[in-house]
């Protein structure tokens, strides 16, 4: 394998240091965890067809977590853009977490330890280092052959330090269907609704879009796409104000769009097709 997953003990921590070819990405206390993670790692880098870029945070079983979701190129798929281009491997992939055993199935890397104060940001980090591990097994979907570092925003507090909108209009993007077919559209049985094909598939800031990710898009309406651009916002659903969810911001959405989801934060705000208006708040510095 190109890559490789150990667990060394590390007696300065003290814990066990998950290690991507020689580089400690995570520390657990657990030896057992520390070997499930190692597992879960060495299970996806020996599926030679999986794009490693789609490593990423994301939010699975009530916490933050790191996954990397199916995409896979050699599988006969493509996803096809607004622009008129192409890409051979399906980007839009809704799996979001399982533990399956299986190279070519695995998803599930770690989640968040429970009492994390910033888990969102931890997340962010871990994926970050496990990606600056890793070499890639083909040219991401923007064409490049290193894997990208995800941007890190300056505001990793937990705390809140500013609304941005008490009340916004909620979309989102990254729907599995989106791109299937070189329709401008194309319907979604899942949700019943029909969705057009996104423009590429790379994001405002560069990055490529990972619709299993927690990012976002913001409108270019009151410049809130240059405002926010790469800082962390919390979205709450305003019709089960229970549901939030910490995101980055990657992404420039159409006037008076308020904010898109990525396709996974979208779900664990407990939205369904529709859901109307919800509430953005800034997290502080």
């Amino acid at each position: 394998m190109a890559n490789t997953a150990t667990v060394v003990y590390n007696s300065a921590a003290p814990g066990y240091d998950v290690r991507v070819n020689g580089t400690a990405v995570t520390t657990r206390t657990s030896s057992a965890e520390a070997n499930l993670i190692r597992d879960r790692l060495n299970l996806i880098f020996s599926d030679t067809n999986r794009d490693l870029d789609f490593i990423t945070p994301t939010y699975a079983n009530g916490s933050y977590a790191v996954c990397c979701p199916l995409v896979r190129k050699n599988a006969g798929q493509t996803t096809y853009f607004a622009s008129g281009g192409s890409h051979p491997e399906k980007l839009y992939e809704s799996t979001n977490w399982s533990d399956s055993g299986i190279a070519a199935t695995q998803s599930a890397i770690l989640t968040i330890p429970s009492g994390a104060t910033a888990p969102w940001y931890d997340a962010l980090a871990i994926a970050n280092l496990i990606r600056k591990s890793i070499s890639l097994n083909f040219n991401d979907a923007n064409g490049k052959s290193s894997c990208q570092q995800l941007v890190v925003p300056a505001n990793k507090k937990a705390t809140v330090a500013s609304v941005i909108s008490a009340s916004a209009q909620l979309e989102y993007y990254g729907e599995q269907c989106q791109g299937s077919t070189s329709a401008a559209s194309v319907a979604c049985p899942h949700t019943g609704i029909s969705v057009q094909k996104i423009q590429n598939p790379y994001t405002f800031n560069g990055e490529v879009f990972h619709p299993q990710g927690l990012t976002a898009a913001m409108t270019s309406t009151n410049n809130w796409n240059t405002t926010y651009k790469d800082k962390f916002v919390k979205v709450t659903n305003l019709a089960n104000t229970s549901k939030s969810i910490v995101v980055r911001v990657t992404d420039k959405a159409p006037a008076n769009k308020g904010i898109e989801l990525s396709f996974r934060a979208f779900q664990e705000l407990g939205a369904s097709n529709g859901v109307g208006k919800v509430k953005i708040e800034l997290m502080a510095t």
